[in-house]
């Protein structure tokens, strides 16, 4: 007879998309409680990230200067491209799998698993041929005859890594799809902190871009080489097989991707052609004081994605379940912490971002604060309704999204070609601003509203509304009576009276933007690990895989 321990590990398969072996951790969690589980964990991860990346940029800038930083920032743009080319499909692993998760079928799983695998490392050859392409003509991008072999050799050694890394990104989209994101988060901590102790040591010997280039090729690897141990740990009965993979399958897959693969696109409009113009019609070293406008930006969407990025595949499991009711309670309470939080970090941004540039990077950059207003405003009619972005992904209706968001990235492109001229960086964040606003704070919400049969009043003035006015009101009374007055001495001061004021509206709002009951049931939540001692009848249950 089987032990109770055993039977209690056979149950928990479900959780973990695999029926016939023990799954990693011997706990049970709900979805609600494995999101709000992996949102912290990503939290922690982003926010270790972020620490120590806004202390490393000013020493690689200081140790590299401002013209060597300037191509390592176009190199990186350049290689962001390249994302392109994995056509989607890391979304449509994500949603194929979620589904798969919800019906219980392992043997899809391994299906899908197995035939982006291989797409992938085809697709990552022809990454690195094109890598090879593009080197030729970086003397298109460096007037400088002595600095054209260094760029050749950073493009190449950075092109090499991310074609060896491709194939990994079918192990992304799995995880993904099991909402194990507290896994990858603790991975990517360990993995960071050797690459930071690799950068102190190799950069403070004296050593340049090459040698930069070469960590980032390492540590990437290590990357990609713990996400397959991830995945294999919470899926023992994967398999990665040429005859699991097939063509049939992969049009399944593209059949999702398409359209994923068009907002990718989109968005390398939206998020990364702004250097390029800032380098056209600025300078190169103008690229520098930019990006660090939009380094902060990036990080606050990057923050609200960490915390709510995990609704997609939530939605994807949902769907598999036809829980349609749950999709409609998840998308509800998602939209209200996205907006009450993205406000409380957004308003923290614009009152606190000037002081914080000056400490962080020094008074010769304190010009990157117009740009990231305008780029912080426009990202924030993003993230204050993510939820909408991933309920489109996760229940396969993301067709609107990418003809709207192709249609912004296009806009995004002539608006900063026209302003730039003009205005400079800040034409440049304003041509990324106005499009950002027009599609995400009126046109988005008319689709996903229908789509849920939500009203326009209700999600403007009861959901949004409610969810925005208390945090900022909150924030801002804060920094004007106290603040304001406050002659900070260095950034860790600027970090420290951010968080504290943050806190604070977050209290506030949890009580004046939360009902009663969502108040209970959020608390309810953040205790994620509940240990659980079955009946005989539940135990069987749980061994047959049948247990909610």
């Amino acid at each position: 007879m089987a032990s109770p321990v055993r039977i209690l590990e056979r149950g928990l398969l479900n959780i973990c998309g695999h029926k016939s072996s023990p799954p990693l951790l011997p706990f049970i969690m709900k979805r609600s409680q494995l999101a709000i589980y992996s949102s912290v964990l990503r939290v922690v991860g982003l926010v270790t990230t972020t620490f120590i990346a806004f202390f490393m940029m000013p020493f690689i800038v200081h140790h590299l200067g401002d013209r060597t930083y300037g191509f390592w920032a176009l190199i990186a743009a350049v290689l962001g491209y390249y994302g392109i080319l994995d056509l989607g499909i890391v979304t449509a692993v994500q949603y194929h799998v979620g589904k798969a998760i919800g019906d219980g079928n392992l043997e899809e799983i391994n299906r899908s698993v197995s035939t982006s695998f291989y797409a992938f490392a085809a697709l990552g050859m022809a990454s690195f041929l094109l890598t090879l392409m593009v080197v030729p003509l970086s003397g298109f991008f460096v007037e400088n005859s002595a600095d054209v072999s260094i760029f050749r050799t950073v493009l190449i050694m950075m092109g090499a890594g991310f074609a060896v890394g491709f194939p990994g990104r079918a192990f992304i989209g799995a995880i993904s799809a099991h909402m194990r994101f507290d896994l990858s988060a603790w991975a990517g901590i360990l993995i960071l902190l050797v690459r930071t102790i690799l950068i102190l040591l190799v950069l403070g010997k004296g050593g340049g871009i090459i040698a930069l280039a070469g960590i980032s090729l390492v540590t990437d690897a290590l990357n990609y080489t713990a996400n397959y141990v991830i995945l294999r740990k919470i899926l023992p009965g994967l398999r990665i097989s040429r005859r699991l993979a097939s063509l049939t399958k992969f049009k399944e897959l593209f059949h999702y991707s398409g359209y994923a693969l068009v907002i990718q696109i989109s968005d390398q409009l939206r998020f990364s052609i702004d250097g390029w113009m800032v380098g056209v019609f600025v300078s190169v070293a103008a690229v520098t004081h930019y990006s660090i406008g939009g380094r902060l930006s990036q990080t606050f969407l990057s923050l609200l994605i960490a915390m709510l990025g995990i609704l997609s595949p939530w939605f994807s499991q949902l769907l598999g379940n036809s829980d349609y009711d749950g999709i409609r309670r998840v998308f509800l309470i998602g939209t209200k912490v996205s907006a009450t939080l993205s406000t409380i970090v957004a308003v923290s941004l614009i009152l606190y971002g000037r002081e914080f540039i000056g400490k962080w990077m020094g008074s010769a950059y304190v010009d990157a604060y117009w740009p990231m207003m305008l780029l912080v405003l426009g990202i924030f009619c993003d993230v204050s309704q993510l939820p909408s972005v991933s309920y489109m992904f996760g229940v396969s209706k993301h067709r609107f999204l990418a003809a709207a968001t192709l249609s912004e990235g296009l806009a995004n492109v002539l608006l900063s070609l026209y302003w730039a001229r003009k205005y400079g960086m800040i034409g440049v964040a304003l041509g990324s601003f106005v499009p950002m606003v027009i599609v995400k704070l009126l046109i988005q919400p008319a689709y996903v509203c229908r789509s849920l049969n939500i009203s326009l009043y209700r999600y403007y003035l009861k959901l949004l509304g409610r969810s925005i006015l208390p945090p900022a009101f909150a924030s801002s009374l804060i920094w004007f009576i106290w603040g304001r007055r406050i002659d900070f001495p260095n950034v860790l001061m600027v970090c420290a009276v951010i968080l504290l004021q943050a806190t604070i509206a977050g209290v506030v709002s949890f009580f004046l933007v939360f009902g009663r009951r969502e108040q209970k049931e959020l608390l309810a939540r953040l205790n994620p690990v509940k240990k659980l001692e079955l009946s005989g009848s539940q135990a069987r249950q749980f061994k047959r895989g049948t247990i909610a």
